[in-house]
């Protein structure tokens, strides 16, 4: 489902609750005028039960919020205007007038129309808190003044019958405003059952503010029971939302496991995929020759061998190092390739940005596979270039081209070595970006890799 249509859909469903509330306002509305004495004693029962159930979430989120650091004012204030809409309903007035009070009904209903709206405005910023939801501070204040506004309104026409006018004034703005929200979280491509219980939430509290305005300022009796009975769903909505911030926490927490395994698990891959046994024994072997022709020589091949072999070493330690010791990584194994086996290899170094970091011995497998497969040490001209740049986009841009006998990338999978599968998997996990392999038969093969600003200057941010 799209997201016109799920906002479509959402909306529908809200607006029809609404219409469901009017129906059974009129149906409860008229058993509340002509009900048995132990049908109203009911009613005042479940107001006191819902008054002090919505007491303890006011109190539980309090202690949360201070002790605990798990809610917020937002979650805080939504059960204290519940707790206000609740004590100045229909229902719970009919319990204060069973006591012997003096209940004034307009006075109530005004003030049950502030909580109202107070508790629209509580969930709305608790939406836009949660899903961080950008909106300019003058329209928040201009929202306010608004509310405000309606309030006053709401208590000027009171008192000539006719403050469902007021009402109708905000619902339509609060629904229009539910929608702005609600395209915004869909269209970020959140979908969160968090988000869907709040604005249930919301539609409740219009369809039960609907029934108890309209019964009491035009249809001209008390909705009883009404108001006890949404709020025992706006109970439900709130043990929903809890049950999935929990789930949503414990999933989280998943995936930060499941993170720390695959990271451990490449940091393992990256000592068994450099260290090859077989390259260290044809290395050594190598060497001994070496000392044979020349002790100069034989030196500098076990001076860069030991270099190489302390890089892959401490693959399995570090995570990323800046891109000039990685260069020189590169060469020294450049180097120790030449002298070892015989075979010059023209290698081009155009680097023209280097303030940046990558994963120790991630570029070398992709060298190691032109060293070895690309033939173009059979090629006159063939080369071997290893280049940067910083684009005008603020990334950092490496490539490493070779103009061997390359492959068809486009119909075939590139061949894959276990060091460069390591090495594409390292900079998935440690960097969150993937080398891009183009290649054509007969014109080489290109390696690109793409290192956002972002992601670099992260990386810079935690080596200093």
């Amino acid at each position: 489902m799209d997201i016109k249509r799920k906002a479509a859909f959402l909306t529908t469903s809200e607006l029809f609750l609404m219409v469901v509330a009017s129906v059974i306002a009129a149906i409860l509305g008229a058993l509340g005028h002509s009900a048995s004495r132990s049908y109203l004693y009911a009613v005042k029962v479940l107001a006191i039960f819902v008054m002090c159930f919505f007491s303890l979430i006011f109190t539980v989120e309090l202690i949360s919020m201070f002790k605990i650091s798990d809610s917020t004012l937002h979650t805080v204030l939504i059960a204290a205007c519940l707790i206000g809409a609740t004590v100045f309903s229909p229902d719970f007035a009919l319990f204060l007038k069973d006591k012997g009070a003096v209940v004034d009904e307009r006075a109530f209903g005004i003030v049950y129309f502030m909580f109202f709206v107070l508790l629209t405005l509580s969930v709305l910023s608790f939406q836009r808190y949660t899903y961080s939801i950008r909106t300019p501070r003058a329209v928040r204040a201009l929202t306010v003044a608004a509310a405000a506004l309606c309030i006053g309104a709401y208590a000027g026409l009171s008192f000539v019958g006719l403050e469902p006018i007021a009402y109708f004034v905000y619902v339509t703005a609060l629904l229009v405003v539910m929608s702005i929200i609600m395209g915004k979280v869909l269209k970020s491509g959140i979908d969160d059952p968090p988000f869907y219980t709040t604005s249930l939430l919301l539609a409740t509290a219009i369809g039960s503010s609907l029934s108890n305005i309209m019964c009491g300022g035009w249809i001209t009796f008390a909705p009883y029971g009404f108001t006890s009975f949404y709020a025992i769903c706006q109970i439900a909505l709130f043990a929903l939302t809890y049950i999935a911030f929990a789930v949503r926490g414990d999933r989280a927490a998943l995936k930060v496991s499941e993170y720390k395994l695959k990271y451990e698990r490449v940091r393992t891959e990256a000592l068994r995929a450099q260290i090859k046994p077989h390259y260290i024994f044809n290395s050594l072997a190598a060497i001994q020759g070496l000392y044979r022709r020349s002790f100069e020589l034989g030196d500098r091949a076990i001076t860069l061998f030991s270099k190489h072999m302390r890089a892959n070493v401490e693959a399995g330690n570090v995570d990323l190092i800046p891109f000039e010791k990685e260069l020189d990584n590169i060469q020294a194994y450049i180097e120790l390739e030449n002298l070892c086996f015989d075979r010059e290899f023209n290698v081009i170094f155009d680097i023209e940005y280097t303030d940046f970091y990558v994963p120790v011995l991630s570029l070398q497998p992709y060298i190691e596979n032109s060293i070895r497969h690309s033939k173009v040490n059979e090629k006159p001209d063939g080369y071997i270039k290893i280049s940067s740049r910083l684009t005008k986009d603020g990334n950092a841009v490496v490539r490493i081209v070779d103009n061997g006998v390359g492959f068809d990338s486009k119909s075939t999978p590139p061949p894959l070595s276990c060091g460069i599968k390591n090495s594409t998997e390292r900079f998935e996990v440690l960097m969150g970006i993937t080398p891009v392999i183009n290649s054509a038969p007969g014109e080489g093969t290109c390696v690109s890799i793409v290192i956002t600003s972002k992601e670099f200057e992260k990386n810079e941010n935690n080596h200093r």
